[in-house]
Formats: structure tokens, sequence, C-alpha cells
């Protein structure tokens, strides 16, 4: 049996998890940066550039940022500084569908020992949620095969939905995917939109903030039951005022449900979500 812990197990994300603050600071938990460009200004998402440097350039800045993945020689780097110290290695990405992140970083794993590379399916806080969970199982001790199994079908189990103040940010960046047929809606329609295989989904067109709300939780209701173990996170992009009242409907809906963390989204999703844009994430166990 080959049990892996917390001493002999690392976990690398990329910086589209959007994790809560001091995320990257533990050891065995190491962030392999997208970047972020405004012109011919580059800068490392959450490492160059906070989100609230971000988003205050992203109001003064003459030019759209644009973003770019890792390269594959940074994945490598990452890699063999942290097989020098742990035995194990798992790394998790956002959806191959909107970004070549998992590529790169899978390419470099197969010239490697227990360097095990994920498609999370997903893109956001989600990622750094899965992540808060396989350290509670690495924390107790936990089986090789049993830990890849789980985080290899964790999208089958998650849950991301949230409101955008406009879908502009999204269309511009290319990643609007199937919640295209939302762009040009009606004055006073709330689009309520998913992440679904990998993808930018459409959920719902409601009217009202106070039925998107009401939509929100009809999505954790229809993923969840009163018994299941729920747990769920929370971010936004310069909109910290809407996740209070979102949480505490959430919580009313599910009282068992754990609330593990509130964050910021980065210079990357923020470039793509734009200001605005909050959500709340799922993970049923």
């Amino acid at each position: 049996m080959t049990l892996l812990t917390l001493e002999n197990t690392a976990i690398v994300a990329d910086s589209t998890c959007d994790p809560p603050k001091g995320f990257f600071d533990r050891d065995g938990v190491a962030l392999v940066p997208l970047k972020v460009h405004f012109g011919d200004e580059t800068y490392r998402d959450l490492i160059d550039m906070s989100p609230l440097e971000f988003f205050a350039k992203l109001q003064t800045s003459p030019v759209m940022p644009t973003t770019s993945q890792p390269t594959a020689a940074e994945f490598e780097a990452c890699y063999r500084r942290l097989r020098e110290r742990y035995e194990y290695v798992f790394s998790l990405h956002l959806s191959k569908h909107l970004s070549g992140t998992y590529e790169a970083a899978a390419g470099v794993a197969e010239t490697m020992t227990n360097v095990f590379v994920y498609d999370t399916r997903m893109v956001s806080s989600i990622i750094a949620l899965v992540i808060e969970r396989m350290r509670a199982r690495l924390e107790r001790g936990v089986e090789l095969d049993e830990l890849r199994s789980f985080v290899a079908g964790c999208h089958e189990r998650a849950g991301v939905v949230f409101q955008v103040a406009t879908l502009e940010y999204l269309r511009r960046g290319g990643r609007i995917g199937r919640a295209s047929a939302m762009v040009g809606s009606i004055l006073g329609i709330r689009p309520v939109l998913q992440v679904k295989d990998g993808y930018v989904d459409a959920y719902a067109k409601v009217r009202g903030e106070k039925r998107a709300l009401a939509t929100m939780v009809e999505y954790l209701e229809q993923r969840s039951g009163p018994d299941d173990d729920v747990y769920l996170c929370f971010f936004h992009a310069d909109a910290a005022e809407a996740l209070p009242p979102l949480r505490e409907r959430l919580l009313a809906a599910r009282p068992r449900a754990k609330a593990l963390f509130e964050s910021e989204v980065g210079a990357v999703v923020g470039t793509h979500a734009g200001p605005g844009t909050f959500a709340f994430c799922m993970l049923v166990e």
C-alpha cells in the first residue's frame, strides 16, 4: 500500500485557481502563474500583480489586457524542484477548452515519474477548493489510487455558477463558449452562467437581482441533497458586496454545508470575466 501524506506529496496549481490569501504560502503547495499583458507590459498573475492592482489598472489602461499560458520550461522547473523533496506531485489546471496550460503541463509530466497532471474541466476557485479537500485527505493519509480517483472524478461532483456584469469580456477573450446565445440579451435580463464540461455555458436567463440569486440557490439544491457533505467557496471580481447575500441564501438552503473560503479573482480570470463578476463553487462528497 502506498500511503500519501502532506510530507511526501506536493500539489501544483496555476494562477487561475483564484485562491484565498495565504494559499501558496504553505509547504507543498506551488504556483505556476499564467501571465497578463497590457500592451508591452507583462505581469505574472498573483505574483507581479494582485487582484486589487489589476482592476485598478483595468479602469485606466488605454489597451485591453490579454493573457498567456505558462511555458513547458516553467512547469519542468517547478516539478523538478518539488521532486527533490516530495515523492509525489499532483498538478491541477483549468480546463483545456479554456487554455493550453494543461497540455503544457502534461507534456512535461510524461518525461517524469510520479507527477500526475489533471485537466479539472473547471476554472477559478473550485480548483482551490478541490486542493483543500485533497490536503484534508493527505493530512490523515490516503492511498495513491484513492487520491487519484478523487481528483479525476471531482468534475462530476463539482459546480461553478456565476453572474457577470457584462458578457463583453468573455466575448472579447473568446471564452464565452456555449453562453454566446446570451449576447445581446434585452435590458434587465441577467445571465447566470456555469462551467460545464470544461466550457463556460449558459445556465439561465432571469430578470432582476432577486431572481438571479434564487436561480443560484436552485443550482445548489438541484445538485446536492440536504444530508450531503457539501463544501462551498465564493469568489468575486471587484464585487465583494455581492457575496454576503449569496452566502446567506446558500447556507439557508443547505445548513450542513461548509463554507471554506472567499477569494478574489486574479488578473487572468479577471481579464475574461470582467469586474462585477461574483460566484460560488460547490463540491459534493
